[in-house]
C-alpha cells in the first residue's frame, strides 16, 4: 500500500476522473476506480502506467451503481472516496424522475458502504455541480457555495417527462448532494465530507475519446472554431468554465485535508470567455490554424471575469483554502485545443 492509502474513484473513466487519479497518484494514493464497463476502466489504467505508474491502479467492476451494496467490495481498504460516477448520459434520454432516483440512490449506497465497510477511512469527497446553486431560469448574479438550486426537484415532480433533460441535470444534481449532506447530519460518520461544484469543464482529458462525437459539450464552442466554423454563440445558461486539472486538484486537496474540508462545500470556476474569447485566444496562440476572427476583443472582459450584470461565480473559497489560483484561462483553452486537433478531418 502506497503512503497515503488507496483512493476510490467511481466512473474512473469519466473526463474528470483520469485526471483525478492521476493527481492521486502523484500525490502517493494508490487508486481503484469502478467503472460499468472494464475496457473502458482498462484504458485509463493504461494510460497512467503510460506516465510510469506501473503499479497501484486498480479496476473495479460496479455494472449498477444503483444496486444495493453495489459499493460494498471497492470500499474496502480505502483512505478516500471520491464519488463522480452520475447518470449523465442517461440525462437527456430517461424520465427525470429516474435520473434523480439514479443520481440520490448510487449517492446514498456509496455512504452506507463507506460507513458499513470503510475502516481507516478518513475523507468523502462528492462531485456535484453548479447546476445545485442557481434556479431555473437563472438570476443574473453571482452564485456561491452558499446557494441552492430551489426549482428543479420541484419542476421534476411537477411535470414528470416534461421537465425536460435540464430540470432533471440540475434536479439530480440537487438532491444527491442533499442526500450527501443528509446522511452526515443524520448518521454523524467518522471521515470527512465535503462536495465540489464545478462550472463547465475543459482541458485535456487524459484519455482521449474513441470519436469527435464523444466531445463533451463543454467543448464544443473549441471544437467548431477548429472545424473553421463562424464565432460561436453562447454555451447554454452561461459561458464559465474551469480547468479539469483544477478541479482534480480541489478534490485532492479536500481528501488531503479533511478535517478542514469536512463539511464544506467547494465551488471551481475561473474565467468567462465565450466564442470570441476562444477564438481570440487561438489566433494569438496558434496563428496558423485561420480561426475566424469576428470581432476581436469584442462581448469579454480582457481578464476573462464577467460582465456586470450577468450570471457569475464566486469561488474565491477554492482558492483561499487551497492557496493556489486557477491554470490561466488562455493555458486551458490552448492546451485544449491542441489535444482536439486530433479529430479534426484529415
Amino acid at each position: 500500500m502506497s503512503s497515503r492509502g488507496t483512493m476510490l474513484i467511481t466512473g474512473l473513466n469519466g473526463y474528470l476522473a483520469g485526471r483525478l487519479a492521476e493527481a492521486a497518484l502523484k500525490a502517493g494514493f494508490d487508486v481503484r476506480g469502478t467503472v460499468r464497463n472494464v475496457d473502458a476502466g482498462n484504458e485509463v489504467k493504461k494510460a497512467l502506467q503510460d506516465l510510469g505508474y506501473a503499479k497501484g491502479v486498480e479496476v473495479v467492476h460496479v455494472p449498477d451503481m444503483t444496486e444495493p451494496g453495489a459499493f460494498d467490495k471497492a470500499v474496502v481498504g480505502c483512505t478516500a472516496i471520491v464519488h463522480l460516477a452520475a447518470p449523465v448520459n442517461e440525462t437527456w434520454t430517461l424520465a427525470p424522475s429516474e435520473v434523480v432516483r439514479m443520481a440520490v440512490r448510487s449517492t446514498e449506497g456509496i455512504l452506507r458502504s463507506a460507513a458499513a465497510r470503510g475502516a481507516g477511512l478518513r475523507s468523502v469527497v462528492f462531485m456535484s455541480s453548479s447546476a445545485a446553486l442557481f434556479d431555473v431560469p437563472p438570476a443574473a448574479r453571482t452564485y456561491s457555495e452558499a446557494d441552492w438550486n430551489a426549482t428543479s426537484e420541484a419542476a421534476v415532480a411537477a411535470l414528470g417527462r416534461d421537465a425536460g433533460g435540464l430540470h432533471a441535470y440540475c434536479a439530480s444534481k440537487t438532491a444527491a448532494e442533499r442526500a450527501f449532506w443528509r446522511f452526515r447530519d443524520e448518521q454523524r460518520p467518522g471521515f470527512g465530507m465535503a462536495s465540489v461544484q464545478a462550472t463547465y469543464f475543459i482541458g485535456p482529458p487524459l484519455v482521449p475519446w474513441k470519436t469527435g462525437k464523444q466531445i463533451p459539450y463543454s467543448l464544443s464552442n473549441i471544437m467548431k472554431l477548429l472545424q473553421k466554423e463562424d464565432i460561436p454563440g453562447p454555451m447554454l445558461l452561461y459561458d464559465s468554465s474551469i480547468d479539469i486539472r483544477d478541479v482534480a486538484r480541489v478534490i485532492l486537496w479536500s481528501t488531503m485535508n479533511h478535517q478542514v474540508a469536512d463539511g464544506e462545500r467547494f465551488l471551481c470556476a475561473s474565467a468567462v470567455g465565450g466564442g470570441q474569447a476562444i477564438a481570440d485566444i487561438l489566433n494569438k496562440h496558434m496563428p496558423s490554424l485561420g480561426i475566424a476572427r469576428g470581432a476581436p476583443g469584442q462581448g469579454y472582459e480582457p481578464d476573462y471575469r464577467p460582465r456586470s450584470g450577468t450570471m457569475a461565480f464566486d469561488a474565491g473559497k477554492a482558492v483561499r483554502v487551497t492557496g493556489e489560483s486557477w491554470i490561466p484561462y488562455e493555458t486551458s483553452i490552448t492546451d485544449t485545443a491542441r489535444f482536439l486537433m486530433q479529430y479534426l478531418e484529415k
